[in-house]
């Protein structure tokens, strides 16, 4: 299925998986971003274990799709009392797919986008030294708050 070449030990969360280049994972819900921590690294030669991550190695992962888990049933029971609860709970997973496995330089897509984010940084800085903006100054209103007036009530 999978060569033993190049794999890598990461956790996700609370988990730990070894995962291969093209493979598939169902982990526990990922909202949004992946933060996979590699614990150990394998390209078939030479095996770096971390102290706890090692450093310098990257695991490329896309969530691909979510799906629900297997239904759960769980239940109380107090026998000689006709006392029964049953709860079903199914778990919201996602599913991930290993692009890349690496150490040492980062992948050129990440390269690519921290060039044009310093870009737009340095163009921003450009534009701002040629025309000094005044520091906008906000007017406040000051607003007296009046007292209320008591009110007499006559009781007869």
């Amino acid at each position: 299925m999978f060569s033993m070449d190049k794999y890598a030990i990461i956790k996700i969360g609370s988990a730990q998986y070894k995962v291969h280049e093209g493979e598939t994972l169902t982990v526990d819900n990922q909202n949004g971003e992946v933060n996979a921590e590699v614990l150990l690294f394998s390209d078939g030669k030479e095996t770096v274990l971390g102290a706890p991550t090692v450093k310098g190695a990257y695991v490329k992962l896309k969530i691909t799709g979510a799906k629900r888990g297997d239904k759960l049933r769980v239940s109380r029971f107090k026998s000689k009392s006709r006392y029964r609860k049953v709860r079903g709970y199914r778990d919201t997973l996602s599913e991930l797919l290993v692009e890349k496995i690496g150490i040492g330089v980062k992948p050129a897509d990440e390269e690519k986008k921290t060039a044009e984010a310093s870009k737009k940084i340095e163009v921003k800085a450009e534009k701002q030294g040629k025309a000094e903006k005044k520091p906008v100054v906000k007017k406040v209103a000051k607003t007296a708050v009046k007292a209320k007036k008591p009110v007499k009530k006559e009781i007869k």
